[in-house]
């Protein structure tokens, strides 16, 4: 079922009336790890846009599974990475799940495999590294630190989940779970050439895609919890050969085992702590001054 355009109905008044927007503490991010299964999935109930500091946002999907509320991003916003990740700050959200196909650089990380990364590598060129300033509503300098990269409980929830869904699968028997995983952002545009490739697998990279790198550092500016779920969808170049007749039959198979994974996590989610997380202590820098802060500094 395709949803009509809410947002585009509504117009401005649903623009300047964020206050009444449905509320949700959780956000999905969808890349082709999901695609449109998500769009069909019957769990998404209305949509909008909302104004932010940096622009317009995308159309942003208001949904509720299992009796969680949640909103969803398709398409990793469409190109608005900025508007997404400062529309989510703006309406509260505290958890996000992110995820993409990647192309496998680890000759242990295979097609169709599944891979929650710890870290990455961003070789990002077009899109700015950090929020603007004053586009968040802390005092101080927004340099977000990321170590860990991502969310400890959300990875570990992703990746419990993934075995959940998979394992008592036997037509699943030959995907591996990969709980660790250096995931390069390549500048995106086109696929890498196979000299990148052994470049990023020189340096340290497990998989490449062109998003997730983005948002787990949008992520954490934003004091959003994140981690991301993976499907390898085809060696990267170079490592082996593979076709585009080859990418249907993953999508296919494995869009909907990413969505009972998603689905799973959701109540999860729903229940971690907001306290006690990655947060301020990894995102606001101290005042770059000689002068004592405090007694004691």
């Amino acid at each position: 079922m395709k949803l009509l355009p809410f947002a585009l109905l509504l117009g401005s008044a649903l623009l300047a009336g964020a206050a009444d927007l449905p509320k949700a503490r959780i956000a999905v991010v969808g890349g082709t790890y999901l695609n449109d299964i998500l769009m069909d999935s019957g769990w998404l109930k209305s949509q909008f846009t909302v104004e932010t500091k940096v622009g317009r946002s995308p159309v942003i999907h208001y949904g509720e599974v299992d009796g969680v509320p949640f909103y969803y991003v398709d398409g990793h916003g469409g190109g608005k990475w900025l508007e997404t990740w400062a529309a989510l700050y703006d309406l509260g959200v505290k958890e996000a799940i992110g995820g993409a196909t990647a192309g496998g650089i680890n000759l242990a990380m295979k097609t169709r495999d599944f891979v929650v990364p710890h870290d990455l590598i961003d070789f990002n060129t077009d899109r700015p590294k950090m929020i603007p300033p004053g586009t968040l509503k802390d005092e101080g300098f927004v340099l977000a630190r990321l170590t860990p990269a991502v969310d400890p409980l959300i990875h570990r929830i992703l990746v419990e989940e993934s075995r959940a869904v998979l394992r008592p699968d036997r037509s699943f028997d030959d995907i591996n779970i990969h709980e660790k995983a250096v995931v390069v952002q390549a500048a995106g545009g086109r696929f890498e050439t196979a000299a990148e490739i052994a470049y990023f697998k020189q340096i340290g990279g497990d998989v490449v895609t062109m998003n997730v790198g983005t948002e787990i550092s949008y992520a954490r500016q934003a004091g959003i919890n994140y981690a991301c779920l993976v499907i390898v969808s085809n060696p990267a170049e170079g490592i082996a050969p593979w076709g585009w007749d080859s990418l249907t039959g993953v999508y296919q198979k494995l869009n909907p085992a990413a969505l009972a994974i998603v689905r799973r996590a959701l109540p999860r989610l729903a229940k971690l702590p907001v306290e006690g997380r990655v947060g301020d202590a990894l995102r606001v820098h101290p005042e770059m001054t000689a002068k004592p802060q405090k007694p004691g500094d």
